[in-house]
């Protein structure tokens, strides 16, 4: 038989139902009117602290999902850090919901956070300064590529992970340049290209990100270049962060987009009890690759 005669012949029946569809949906069509919940306010806290930088916490309130304004920074709330059950100290507002105390975390160190603001259900979190990364037999040489203006640095250490407990880290590399358009410093990122097997689960705002699960107890050679800067150091840091650092960053990636089409958004990873937001710990090593 006749391939385009059995698909008329199909369509003779399949065209009247087709014209009829629009009318018998419509019939079916149901109106259903949502009233959704008003929405409650609530903390906004985040704060990831270091060894090498002063206690700093961002206070703000959390906003309704279908607001499309600025979050309310908070400049009247009671920032306090405790340890042990014993208040350590206050921080003071420095201006647009930033709160700072004049001191540092310790390293191996567990600090509670604590949050209150008129309006607002008082807010705790609790972070903790893991050890630095245990970094050996750091070298660096310079090749000369034949399809970039700029020399190429190679990098190599070897990471030695604790055994028995999990560990979460990221690595960075950067340079500090003034910027092109009003002459102001910041610090310029520099993509890292992974020269050897090495794993990185994600990346995020030029850090990558690891943990441990496949090389647990197990000393890690780490081999990549960039593009070097004549004249300019070049950094390279290596962060030893917690649980809670990396499960925010790892989330908030999700969220922002990492996440396969056709899913449901992730939600991010609030570490944050009567409130939203992360605090969390690293303690990081920087290698200076001079000119």
């Amino acid at each position: 038989m006749d391939l385009n005669f059995e698909m008329m012949r199909k369509t003779k029946y399949i065209l009247p139902i087709l014209l009829c569809l629009p009318f018998l949906l419509g019939s079916c069509e149901t109106v259903v009117e949502l009233e959704l919940p008003e929405h409650t306010p609530q903390l906004v806290i985040n704060a990831v602290i270091n060894p090498d930088s002063l206690f700093t916490v961002d206070v703000s309130a959390s906003r309704s999902p279908f607001s499309n304004g600025a979050y309310p920074q908070l400049s009247d709330a009671t920032v306090q850090v405790y340890q042990a059950g014993q208040l350590l100290f206050d921080l003071q507002h420095q201006g647009n919901g930033i709160y700072r105390a004049d001191a540092k975390p310790q390293v191996l160190q567990h600090y509670e956070l604590r949050v209150n603001a008129p309006g607002f259900p008082g807010a705790r979190a609790t972070a903790h300064i893991p050890a630095a990364p245990i970094l050996s037999d750091v070298k660096a040489s310079e090749a000369s590529p034949s399809n970039s203006p700029f020399p190429i640095v190679r990098l190599f250490f070897t990471l030695n992970d604790v055994a028995n407990q999990e560990n979460f880290y990221y690595l960075r590399a950067y340079t500090p340049d003034t910027s092109y358009y009003d002459g102001r410093p910041y610090n310029r990122t520099e993509s890292l290209n992974f020269t050897a097997p090495i794993e990185t689960e994600f990346n995020m705002e030029s850090r990558y990100f690891l943990s441990d699960k496949l090389f647990e107890g197990k000393q890690i050679p780490f081999r990549f270049e960039y593009a070097k800067i004549p004249g300019r150091t070049t950094y390279v840091q290596v962060a030893h962060i917690s649980k809670e650092y990396y499960e925010y960053a790892r989330t908030l990636q999700r969220q922002a987009g990492g996440d396969d089409f056709g899913k449901l958004p992730s939600q991010v990873t609030n570490s944050i009890r009567n409130g939203f937001g992360i605090f969390a710990g690293y303690n990081a090593v920087r290698l200076a690759v001079k000119p």
